[in-house]
């Protein structure tokens, strides 16, 4: 499935398309099973291991790698490029398969194996992968491309470590603590001025009181947004289901952000509202809608106007967050992938992500968006009238 939708296209270079022939790639596969030193090695390191040709062909992997995919034997991906032995989702796009498409262009894994074999020197890179199993399952992988030789013909030995565990543990810290050391902040700001209690009138006692308990329900919103974030990753989520009223939420989802200090010398707007009611986790909904808003907010500059609209798709509903801005087009590569962000430090990189994996995989949507300079960029998050 399709992501996004864009005018234009990186200027990174591409990978060659031309692959060996199944005999080639057979003979070489032979000449690694008889170097025993080679052999012995991609068993003996802890990680996963391939051996490419020259062009980037499977022709030898270890044990590990094939338990760790769910691959029953060598001959499942003899032959292949690591994106379709692993099952990436955008394998099969480009004209010469993995390492042609323009997603592959900022793939970390194909800059490695490129850098390898150009300068004939290790080469070590990060690569996100969202594969098209496993419920799209997304990958965070460490690849080490190594410069080889078998019988005086070279190859590329690439270790591939799995990190995915430590880096979704490190964004979720980072985000929850980003977040609830905001509210939190708040909350004893108010509290302090409370506790001094000097020069404060009946009625603003009655409104910081008010305030207090806002943001004590803000506070046990964000943890339980982000338990249920971690249960969503291990497939343990369940939506609560119940009826939802599209123009209440649209308007609610407003009314929570207008005044925001992001949305400060910004206006955000409400457009056409579709009257319609489906069947949905409420909840859910509101923090997709509130975290479209609040990218489109963060990305348009100040004048510039956010709207929210939601127009009626079939029997389901189509939301739409539309800003003026332009997505860079390397940005729109990676936009959905969990680790992906442009905000280095600042409790990012999850939001996108989790609108997908919560929207797709559990409230069986499809979220898409557009960027474009002439028309800017919308985002579209499509959800049936009721989940089956």
């Amino acid at each position: 499935m399709k992501h996004s939708q864009t005018e234009t296209t990186p200027t990174s270079h591409f990978a060659p398309a031309e692959r060996a022939s199944d005999r080639q790639v057979a003979e070489m596969g032979g000449r690694v099973l008889v170097d025993r030193v080679l052999g012995a090695l991609i068993e003996a390191l802890p990680d996963y291991i391939l051996v490419l040709n020259r062009e980037r062909q499977v022709v030898a992997a270890n044990q590990r790698l094939l338990e760790a995919f769910g691959l029953t034997d060598m001959g499942a991906i003899m032959g292949k490029r690591p994106g379709e032995a692993f099952g990436c989702t955008f394998a099969s796009d480009g004209p010469g398969g993995c390492g042609t498409d323009h997603h592959c262009s900022v793939c970390g894994a194909v800059r490695s194996i490129l850098e390898c074999q150009e300068n004939n020197a290790p080469s070590r890179h990060e690569c996100r992968i969202t594969l098209n199993r496993s419920g799209g399952l997304s990958l965070d992988l460490e690849v080490l491309s190594n410069p080889a030789q078998v019988d005086g013909i070279p190859v590329t030995v690439c270790i591939i470590r799995d990190i995915s565990d430590r880096k979704r543990r490190t964004i979720l810290e980072r985000v929850f603590f980003h977040d609830v050391i905001n509210t939190v902040g708040g909350l004893h700001g108010i509290a302090a001025l409370l506790a001094e209690g000097k020069g404060i009138s009946p009625e603003k006692e009655a409104e910081y009181k008010e305030w207090m308990v806002h943001l004590s329900n803000r506070l046990i919103d964000e943890i339980n947004h982000h338990r249920k974030l971690l249960a969503a990753e291990k497939g343990e989520f369940r939506p609560d289901l119940g009826m939802v009223d599209v123009q209440q939420l649209a308007r609610e989802v407003q009314a929570l952000y207008v005044n925001h200090d992001i949305a400060q010398g910004r206006r955000l707007v409400l457009g056409p509202l579709a009257e319609l009611t489906i069947v949905s986790d409420l909840q859910i909904l509101r923090r997709i809608l509130g975290n479209l808003v609040k990218n489109a907010l963060e990305a348009t500059p100040e004048g510039g106007t956010v709207t929210i609209a939601a127009r009626q798709e079939g029997d389901g509903v189509s939301f739409t967050v539309h800003n003026p801005g332009l997505i860079p087009p390397e940005v729109q590569l990676q936009i959905f992938q969990r680790s992906f962000s442009t905000k280095e430090g600042t409790g990012r990189g999850i939001g996108t992500y989790s609108v997908r994996l919560f929207g797709e995989r559990y409230l069986k949507g499809t979220i898409t968006f557009t960027s474009t300079e002439r028309e800017g960029t919308t985002f579209t998050a499509s959800f049936p009238r009721q989940i089956s």
